[in-house]
């Protein structure tokens, strides 16, 4: 296929977005991101009464989801999550956690997570700036995030790794960093960024064989990407011997928008490296809120 990202599209799509830059708008909640014709949604969102998002689920067929909850405390603060997986109607508890420190603003600075067993495995700890995080590291060395505003709008790197023992050790060294463009709308997740940054399954970059659509949508910013570059390497060590990975990730969203924000986005996904093989994938979005 050919590599060019079908620019045509900006003037018409952006324009449809800035025709509202100027407007007063008020803040709605996110409830579902859907790709165009398709009956389940990549993500939905609950919240209760007094708008705090209590359920995100990921959901990957009809019967099978990642479901994150959240509970928070009698100051309105994000307090715990519980992830769970479900399929065919069986739950399984898979990570719970716990926040012990927050800043004057109320942003989480300390998570504790524990097992289905109640049993602490790790710890967290955030540190802010005007509202957003700025960094992220796992007190045991096997993540850390930075982010690196301009405007509200971050790029970020994140550094992770994994290692198992059995006769040997083996160890898996993974290590990504995004650059992006932005336009000047609202990006509905802005509100929700603590609990997007709590959550490990959610924080960028992932290390997956393959990369996935769902893994570039829940970005921890004010406005919206129309471009996103990732790079990722992954060195692999099994006991003396060691392999290196590289792939290159490019993303671009043409957005159609109502009073600010994104009702639509139609996005090409282009992705080369790892297998030498180069793949893309064109999706039309719908954004639903209440």
């Amino acid at each position: 296929m050919k590599k060019y990202l079908f620019c045509f599209l900006i003037p018409v799509l952006l324009t449809a977005c800035n025709t509202h830059k100027n407007k007063k708008t008020t803040p709605v909640r996110l409830t579902a991101i859907t790709i165009h014709g398709d009956s389940i949604p990549q993500y939905s969102f609950q919240y209760d009464t007094a708008g705090h998002l209590i359920r995100l689920t990921k959901h990957y067929r009809k019967d099978a989801s990642q479901i994150y909850s959240f509970q928070y405390d009698n100051s309105n603060r994000l307090a715990g999550m519980q992830s769970a997986y479900q399929d065919r109607g069986h739950t399984t508890i898979d990570q719970k956690a716990t926040v012990s420190a927050w800043d004057p603003l109320g942003n989480v600075t300390v998570v504790k997570y524990y097992d289905t067993n109640n049993i602490p495995v790790k710890t967290a700890r955030l540190t802010w700036k005007k509202g957003m995080p700025v960094a992220l590291k796992y007190i045991d060395s096997t993540q850390a995030i930075s982010w690196n505003y301009t405007n509200g709008n971050p790029d970020w790197k994140n550094i992770s790794t994994d290692t198992t023992t059995s006769d040997g050790q083996d160890t898996s060294i993974c290590i990504r960093s995004a650059r992006y463009e932005w336009d000047d709308t609202i990006n509905p997740l802005r509100p929700l960024v603590n609990q997007l940054v709590m959550v490990p399954g959610l924080s960028p970059g992932q290390a997956l064989p393959l990369p996935e659509l769902s893994d570039f949508l829940l970005t921890v910013s004010s406005n919206n990407p129309t471009l996103i570059k990732m790079d990722e390497q992954q060195k692999a060590v099994y006991g003396k011997t060691s392999q290196q990975y590289f792939r290159n990730n490019t993303m671009q969203f043409f957005y159609a928008c109502k009073n600010g924000y994104p009702v639509t986005a139609r996005v090409h996904f282009h992705s080369e490296g790892y297998t030498k093989l180069d793949s893309d994938t064109q999706v039309n979005l719908d954004y639903s809120y209440q």
